[in-house]
């Protein structure tokens, strides 16, 4: 066919396109296909079909990107939540008991936006600017007669994936690992270095065959590797947790940077329609003094020189079994966390054994533990979700700079249940409430940090109850 034909089919084709781009994306790249399947057009006179019909079809754009990037991905989210929480402390002994109740009642807002890309096959980065500068928290309330309010960088991160097994990021950059609340605060992003190393897709290039021309000149299809029902993958993190002078001598933990280390192999495994996950890991910590936390409820140094990261030597082992009942995805998940050092945690950082007539250690101080169920999923219009756990946590068995701090306030020493549930008002917006109550594991502990200082096991009860409207755009 010569090339005023195609013009022709093109001009044809082109008045078709009045209607809007998307009847012609749909109705034309259609028409064309049809054209070629009954040889009316072979595949290269297709391809110059298109080819005329793409021209000048592009609308003009004034965004100007850098020549190094291949992809940029822009996208946010905007979260507007009522909370209400009361805390109920829990009083000295030689204060006679009685109640010393604390609420608050507030309307909050956490704005975020993120911007991913790309700059070669094998390298990538993101940004995310967000509202507040707590690490376990992007609310910020409303207050202060209509003031402004401050955004801070809450990711910047680059990373290399040179095979598809094979990913290394360093920055500030999203939790790496697979957690739950009862260790890890979602909210928090790590800083340092992670690498992942997936063996499940080990040789995944060399397994798949690539789309292209067999010798007669016939198109061939890419054919992708067969699926494998287990995944297994080995997850590492070196992050600075703080920064400190080197001075004060080689065996201070003022002059001895905070390093959090966490290493963890996570497997799963596929059967019928089931899912089980399991991800045992390894969290340590190097000594280290930490001051000007802005968390919620910040552990830091009781003692100059006591560092508030020692002796945090935890195991951990979290999972989850999905399936469906009745059609509806269902998720029973766990989490477990001992701390190999348990005793020397409570009794040094939090004085126990400095104070007269204090009680002592006790072996539940040093584990906790969460189990819970999950109904349904959020990801489109009417979608819904019902989640309910039961958590328990020891005074030495987590840290309580980056467990959850919707829970229970971030404070140890507490069990109790916490229960929510999430409607889909549209594919991009969803309604959610949820309800923690929390009381005191060990009625007698007082004194040191607990009850007093950085008072981080200082409650009989705690509540709190949230209502989330949750934007994405």
């Amino acid at each position: 066919m010569s090339r005023k034909p195609l013009i022709n089919i093109a001009a044809m084709l082109a008045l078709a396109a009045s209607s809007g781009p998307g009847a012609f994306a749909a109705e034309n790249a259609a028409l064309i296909d049809i054209l070629q399947q009954k040889g009316v057009l072979s595949k290269t006179e297709a391809d110059s079909v298109r080819a005329e019909l793409t021209k000048g079809t592009e609308p003009a754009s004034n965004i100007k990107l850098n020549t190094a990037i291949s992809e940029l991905k822009l996208y946010g989210d905007l979260r507007l939540r009522y909370q209400y929480d009361s805390k109920d402390a829990q009083l000295l002994r030689d204060q006679g008991g009685g109640a010393n109740v604390s609420q608050q009642s507030r309307w909050r807002f956490r704005l975020r936006l993120n911007a991913d890309f790309k700059l070669a096959e094998s390298v990538f980065g993101g940004i995310e600017l967000q509202t507040s500068q707590a690490a376990d928290s992007g609310m910020q309330t409303y207050e202060n007669g209509f003031n402004d309010y401050s955004i801070f960088i809450s990711k910047a991160f680059v990373g290399w994936k040179p095979n598809a097994w094979l990913t290394v990021t360093g920055g500030k950059l999203g939790n790496p690992f697979y957690s739950t609340e009862l260790t890890w605060d979602p909210d928090i992003n790590p800083t340092g270095v992670a690498e992942v190393i997936a063996f499940h897709k080990l040789g995944a290039e060399s397994n798949e065959a690539a789309a292209g021309y067999s010798k007669d000149g016939k198109e061939t299809k890419a054919v992708a590797a067969a699926e494998k029902p287990w995944e297994l993958s080995l997850v590492a993190g070196q992050f600075i947790y703080d920064d400190n002078r080197e001075s004060g001598g080689p065996d201070s933990d003022l002059s001895t940077d905070a390093y959090l280390f966490e290493t963890q192999l996570i497997a799963s495994y596929k059967f019928g329609g089931t899912k089980v996950t399991f991800a045992p890991a390894w969290f340590t910590y190097i000594n280290g003094s930490l001051s000007d936390l802005d968390n919620a409820n910040p552990f830091v140094d009781p003692v100059a020189g006591l560092g508030g990261t020692r002796n945090l030597n935890l195991l951990l082992a979290p999972g989850d079994i999905s399936f469906k009942v009745a059609g509806l995805k269902t998720k029973i998940y766990w989490d477990f966390s001992y701390n190999l050092e348990g005793r020397k945690r409570v009794e040094d950082i939090y004085g126990l054994a400095n104070v007269v007539g204090a009680p002592q250690h006790e072996s539940i101080d040093d584990f906790a533990y969460m189990v819970g169920v999950q109904f349904g999923e959020n990801k489109k219009a009417g979608d819904w979700a019902f989640y309910a756990n039961w958590r328990q946590t020891g005074l030495g068995a987590v840290d309580p700079n980056v467990n959850d701090s919707d829970y229970a306030q971030a404070e140890l020493n507490t069990r109790g249940v916490k229960v929510g549930a999430v409607y889909n008002l549209s594919d991009f917006a969803n309604l959610g409430v949820s309800y923690g109550y929390a009381w005191n594991l060990r009625d007698t502990l007082y004194g040191g940090q607990t009850t007093g200082g950085t008072a981080i096991a200082d409650s009989n009860e705690i509540q709190v109850f949230q209502v989330d409207l949750n934007v994405k755009f």
